[in-house]
């Protein structure tokens, strides 16, 4: 398992997570105000492949004033990654999962993550 608290850094401020939920494939974090929050979780594909996945959540209050029965509406705005891996070559994903994940953080600047929220394909 990961240290509890997970401390990240979001627009300089550092944020700390402790953790709030555990099962037998994930982890959940969360700030104390609750703005902040983070999903760990490891599983199995149908094919044998293993999947790891990592997301940062920020929750929001809606800014739009919702209608009587929907007053409490949250925003949540959030990034993660999925590692992919066939667990029989573990040896070779500690050199090709650093290479691909600085690959795709060089592609993903704001324009294309712009177009990406757009619906492009």
């Amino acid at each position: 398992m990961f240290n509890d608290p997970l401390s990240v850094t979001y627009n300089g401020s550092a944020k700390s997570l402790p953790r709030v939920g555990v099962g037998p494939r994930y982890s959940n974090y969360r700030s104390a105000d609750g703005e902040f929050e983070m999903k760990i979780s490891n599983f199995r594909t149908r094919d044998g492949r293993a999947l790891s996945q990592c997301e940062l959540i920020r929750v929001l209050p809606d800014p739009t004033p919702g209608d009587a029965f929907d007053a409490f509406r949250n925003i949540r705005n959030s990034v993660g990654i999925v590692y992919g891996y066939d667990p029989s070559t573990r040896a070779q994903i500690s050199v090709d999962h650093p290479l691909l994940r600085t690959s795709l953080l060089a592609l993903v600047d704001s324009t294309f993550a712009g177009r990406l929220i757009n619906g492009e394909m």
